[in-house]
């Protein structure tokens, strides 16, 4: 794979902040592929933004190992990122180092890790870990996620919520999860929000997209609420909240389009304005109440849909996900 090598003109002046994991946030990631089913086709891309000149970039890909390849993260000083990939029989932990572009193995285990985040002391990081999965790949027996050292052992769990999929930290003490159907045959999959210090949950949604995230004032969970299947929004949640805020519609596809290819993964930036991915294109939505998602920038074609995406820190590097697009019949 050659990375494109068009320079593409960003629509925003300043990207400063990381999208997926806030500097002084934890990991809010978790997994994708279900249990029984093959993970897609993921390959993770890295791409050098001038804030100053409103540009990226040519993408370069940071992987190439055919298979599962997802959920990059910068590390705390943006001179790597962690990865997951499913080169060794199972998904584990690796580490790409910017500057050298040389790969490294984190973790070796047999289980299957994901959404690795380097932790805000940099002692180590996060990471969910699924031993016993269920139907639908979330581990179904322990608390699912777990700190990790860097010589890539387990420490202890974080959160003693069960059966997470996805997770987001909105502060230091609420937390986002999407909490995946127990039985893991009827798809009964749930959005709450978790006071860490007192153990109180609130229902956000019963149906969540896998998107979770935190508004830039660091008080609400974001996520995609799909209730109406016709109108899928993204919306934001705190404790003190008696229902969840309507932020913006996600923006539609073609006629047709199937519900796996819609948008659902999305980005705050620190200006209150949100990014989601929409096939090779980014979409802004400016944070303003009645307008909607507007082109972004587009990186041209790199073999499929745009699904993670994370920034460093400095605002000067922006990772993403690319998924092979499915071969239908």
């Amino acid at each position: 794979m050659r990375p494109h090598r068009r320079r593409v003109v960003l629509s925003l002046a300043l990207l400063v902040a990381a999208c997926s994991t806030p500097p002084e946030q934890r990991p809010e990631k978790a997994p994708e592929p279900p249990a029984g089913d093959a993970p897609p086709q993921t390959q993770v891309w890295l791409a050098a933004l001038d804030l100053a000149l409103g540009t990226v970039g040519p993408p370069r890909p940071v992987t190439n190992h055919p298979g599962y390849n997802n959920q990059p993260s910068f590390a705390n000083d943006g001179s790597a990122l962690l990865f997951v990939s499913n080169r060794s029989g199972s998904i584990n932990v690796y580490r790409y180092a910017i500057a050298t572009g040389r790969t490294t193995a984190i973790t070796a285990t047999s289980e299957n890790l994901y959404s690795p985040q380097e932790l805000p002391d940099g002692s180590g990081f996060s990471a969910v870990r699924v031993v016993t999965p269920n139907a639908n790949g979330a581990e179904s027996k322990s608390p699912p996620i777990w700190r990790y050292g860097w010589d890539g052992k387990p420490v202890a769990p974080m959160t003693d919520v069960r059966v997470v999929g996805y997770y987001a930290w909105v502060n230091e003490q609420l937390a986002a999860y999407f909490v995946v159907d127990a039985d893991g045959t009827r798809n009964a999959n749930t959005a709450v929000l978790a006071d860490r210090l007192t153990g109180q949950t609130r229902l956000m949604t019963a149906k969540p997209g896998r998107s979770l995230g935190r508004t830039p004032d660091g008080r609400r969970a974001s996520f995609v609420d799909k209730t109406d299947p016709q109108r899928w929004v993204v919306a934001a949640m705190g404790m003190d909240d008696e229902k969840p805020l309507v932020l913006v519609a996600t923006p539609t596809g073609p006629a047709g389009e199937p519900e796996a290819d819609r948008s659902e993964d999305t980005c705050w930036l620190p200006d209150g304005s949100l990014l989601m991915a929409q096939g090779s294109r980014f979409l802004r939505w400016n944070g303003q109440a009645g307008s909607g998602f507007q082109p972004y920038a587009d990186v041209g074609p790199l073999g499929g849909a745009i699904k993670r995406m994370a920034v460093s820190r400095d605002g000067r590097q922006l990772a993403f996900v690319v998924q092979a697009a499915a071969r239908r019949p």
